[in-house]
C-alpha cells in the first residue's frame, strides 16, 4: 500500500522558521558578554579579544546553518510532494539544526575540551547526514523532474564524508582542536576535480 503523498510547501514554511529562530539563537550568548564586561570593567577591545573562541564559534555555526538551510531550500525548491518518511527524516534534520546553538555555546564556555569539540562536529554531522539522507527520500517521492538532481546530492555526500573524517580526527588525534573542520574547505575542490574527470572520461 502507498504511503500518502503530501504537500510540501508547509513543511518547507515549518522548516524555514525553525532554522530562522536557530541563527537568531546564536547571538544570545555574545549578547551576554557586553553586560558582563562592563561589570567587570573591560574596556571594548578586552571584551573582543578575549572572547574570540565564543565569536569564532557564532561566525561558524551562523554559517553552518545558512549553508544547510540553503542546501534544504534547494532540495524543495522543485518538490511537488512528500510522503511520511520525509516528514520524519526532515523532523530529525530540524532536531540537529535547533539543537546547534547549544553546543555552540559550550565551544564558548568550555573551548577546546575534546568533549566539546566531539559534540559540536558530532551535531554537524548529524545535520548533514540528515539532509542527505532527505535528499534520498525526497529523490524517491518525486518524479525525475521534480525531485533533487544528482548535482545536488552530490556536494550532501561529500560534506558529511567531510564531517566524518573530521570527527574521527578529533577522537583520535589528541591536541587536533576545531582543525580537523578545515576539511570542510575540500569537498568543494575535490568534487569539481571528480567531475572534471568524469567529463573528461565520459567525452573520450
Amino acid at each position: 500500500m502507498n504511503e500518502p503523498r503530501l504537500h510540501a510547501e508547509r513543511l518547507t514554511f515549518f522548516s524555514d522558521a525553525a532554522a530562522a529562530i536557530a541563527l537568531t539563537l546564536l547571538v544570545l550568548p555574545l549578547i551576554e558578554l557586553v553586560p558582563e564586561a562592563v561589570e567587570n570593567h573591560e574596556s571594548p577591545r578586552e571584551l573582543i579579544t578575549g572572547n574570540l573562541v565564543p565569536f569564532g564559534s557564532f561566525a561558524l555555526s551562523f554559517f553552518v546553518i545558512w549553508r544547510v538551510w540553503t542546501v534544504h531550500h534547494r532540495l524543495f525548491d522543485r518538490a511537488e510532494a512528500i510522503d511520511t518518511r520525509v516528514v520524519r527524516i526532515n523532523s530529525l534534520w530540524l532536531l540537529c539544526v535547533v539543537l546547534l546553538p547549544f553546543p555552540a555555546e559550550l565551544v564558548g564556555a568550555y573551548g577546546d575540551e575534546p568533549l566539546v569539540i566531539a559534540v559540536y562536529i558530532g551535531v554537524l554531522l548529524a545535520c548533514s547526514g540528515t539532509l542527505t539522507a532527505l535528499a534520498i527520500a525526497l529523490r524517491r517521492t518525486n518524479t525525475a523532474a521534480s525531485a533533487p538532481g544528482r548535482a545536488s546530492l552530490e556536494p550532501l555526500v561529500g560534506n558529511a564524508v567531510c564531517l566524518t573524517l573530521a570527527f574521527v580526527l578529533a577522537l583520535t588525534v589528541p591536541g587536533a582542536g576545531y582543525w580537523p573542520l578545515l576539511l570542510l574547505l575540500l569537498d568543494g575542490p575535490t568534487l569539481a576535480l571528480v567531475r572534471r574527470k568524469r567529463s573528461k572520461a565520459a567525452a573520450s
